[in-house]
């Protein structure tokens, strides 16, 4: 019977090792006060990228380019993905 509980403890015991080993990588994500609130930067890089995402498009739409983007579909999720990246690169890169 002792076995059995040994066996089931080893799973439990693995998981919370690996918990306690990744924990300590949560303390040092970048944050940013705004306004007495701290927000993660990786938040504000994915709200600065869509914006500049709405933008683009609208200049594309502006000059005639956005109909020749095809598919839309593809062709935004990338340039918001391009942005986001890129605004994190800019701003928190070091």
């Amino acid at each position: 019977m002792t076995s059995s509980l040994a066996t089931v403890g080893r799973p439990i015991r693995s998981l919370a090792a690996a918990i306690l080993i990744a924990l300590p990588g949560c303390g040092v994500s970048p944050s940013v006060n705004i306004l007495g609130s701290f927000f993660p930067a990786w938040l504000i890089s994915i709200v600065i990228g869509v914006v500049l995402t709405v933008v683009v498009r609208q200049l594309f739409v502006a000059i005639d380019v956005a109909s020749h983007l095809r598919p839309a579909g593809l062709v935004y999720p990338c340039l918001a993905g391009l942005l986001i990246l890129a605004t994190w690169l800019i701003l928190f890169g070091s």
